[in-house]
Protein backbone atom coordinates (compact mmCIF):
# COMPACT_ATOMS: atom_id res chain seq x y z
CA UNK A 1 0.00 0.00 0.00
CA UNK A 2 3.12 2.57 0.75
CA UNK A 3 4.35 1.93 -2.92
CA UNK A 4 0.88 2.56 -4.42
CA UNK A 5 0.89 5.92 -2.07
CA UNK A 6 4.28 6.46 -3.50
CA UNK A 7 3.55 6.41 -6.94
CA UNK A 8 0.83 8.55 -7.08
CA UNK A 9 2.33 11.12 -4.75
CA UNK A 10 4.88 10.95 -7.90
CA UNK A 11 2.61 11.10 -10.36
CA UNK A 12 1.25 14.13 -8.53
CA UNK A 13 4.22 15.70 -8.68
CA UNK A 14 5.18 15.27 -12.08
CA UNK A 15 1.69 16.46 -13.30
CA UNK A 16 2.14 19.58 -11.59
CA UNK A 17 5.88 20.22 -13.13
CA UNK A 18 4.59 19.68 -16.09
CA UNK A 19 1.36 22.05 -15.30
CA UNK A 20 3.51 24.50 -14.33
CA UNK A 21 6.02 23.90 -17.47
CA UNK A 22 2.91 24.94 -19.43
CA UNK A 23 1.57 28.02 -17.30
CA UNK A 24 4.95 29.71 -18.08
CA UNK A 25 4.76 29.50 -21.44
CA UNK A 26 1.31 30.02 -21.99
CA UNK A 27 1.88 33.72 -19.99
CA UNK A 28 4.73 34.25 -21.96
CA UNK A 29 2.17 33.82 -25.53
CA UNK A 30 -0.34 36.07 -23.15
CA UNK A 31 2.32 38.64 -22.05
CA UNK A 32 3.42 39.10 -25.99
CA UNK A 33 -0.26 39.20 -26.59
CA UNK A 34 -0.83 42.23 -24.53
CA UNK A 35 2.59 43.96 -25.33
CA UNK A 36 4.14 44.01 -22.69
CA UNK A 37 7.14 45.57 -21.55
CA UNK A 38 10.34 43.82 -22.40
CA UNK A 39 11.88 46.24 -20.05
CA UNK A 40 9.89 44.67 -17.14
CA UNK A 41 12.05 42.52 -15.25
CA UNK A 42 9.42 40.20 -14.78
CA UNK A 43 8.37 40.22 -18.20
CA UNK A 44 11.68 39.58 -19.33
CA UNK A 45 12.92 36.60 -16.73
CA UNK A 46 9.03 35.34 -17.96
CA UNK A 47 10.00 35.55 -21.45
CA UNK A 48 13.74 33.87 -20.79
CA UNK A 49 12.14 30.77 -18.68
CA UNK A 50 9.67 30.25 -21.25
CA UNK A 51 12.24 30.27 -24.30
CA UNK A 52 14.59 27.75 -22.66
CA UNK A 53 11.67 25.70 -22.10
CA UNK A 54 10.47 25.70 -25.61
CA UNK A 55 13.66 24.86 -26.77
CA UNK A 56 12.83 22.23 -29.86
CA UNK A 57 9.28 24.38 -30.68
CA UNK A 58 11.11 28.04 -30.31
CA UNK A 59 11.90 28.34 -33.99
CA UNK A 60 9.40 25.60 -35.53
CA UNK A 61 7.55 28.07 -37.70
CA UNK A 62 7.85 31.35 -39.18
CA UNK A 63 4.58 33.49 -40.03
CA UNK A 64 4.79 37.36 -40.88
CA UNK A 65 3.16 38.03 -37.29
CA UNK A 66 5.82 37.58 -34.44
CA UNK A 67 2.61 37.50 -32.72
CA UNK A 68 0.98 34.16 -34.28
CA UNK A 69 4.88 32.75 -34.39
CA UNK A 70 5.15 32.99 -30.71
CA UNK A 71 2.06 31.77 -29.91
CA UNK A 72 1.85 28.14 -32.32
CA UNK A 73 5.20 27.60 -31.76
CA UNK A 74 5.19 28.24 -27.46
CA UNK A 75 1.34 26.88 -28.08
CA UNK A 76 2.80 23.47 -29.51
CA UNK A 77 5.30 23.55 -26.58
CA UNK A 78 2.26 23.60 -24.30
CA UNK A 79 0.51 21.25 -25.55
CA UNK A 80 3.75 19.01 -25.90
CA UNK A 81 4.61 19.32 -22.21
CA UNK A 82 1.22 18.57 -21.41
CA UNK A 83 0.85 15.76 -23.72
CA UNK A 84 4.33 13.93 -21.89
CA UNK A 85 3.00 15.23 -18.85
CA UNK A 86 0.31 13.17 -19.10
CA UNK A 87 2.07 9.92 -20.41
CA UNK A 88 4.14 9.71 -17.57
CA UNK A 89 1.56 10.37 -14.86
CA UNK A 90 0.30 7.82 -16.82
CA UNK A 91 2.61 5.22 -16.87
CA UNK A 92 3.36 6.16 -13.23
CA UNK A 93 0.23 5.04 -12.22
CA UNK A 94 -0.47 1.80 -13.57
CA UNK A 95 3.62 1.07 -12.75
CA UNK A 96 2.11 1.68 -8.71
Amino acid sequence: MDERRSGSGIARFISALFAVIAIILIVHIILVFADASTTSTVVKDIGDVAAKLAWGFKSLFSFDSAKLTVFVDYGLAALAYLLVGGVVVRLFRTAA
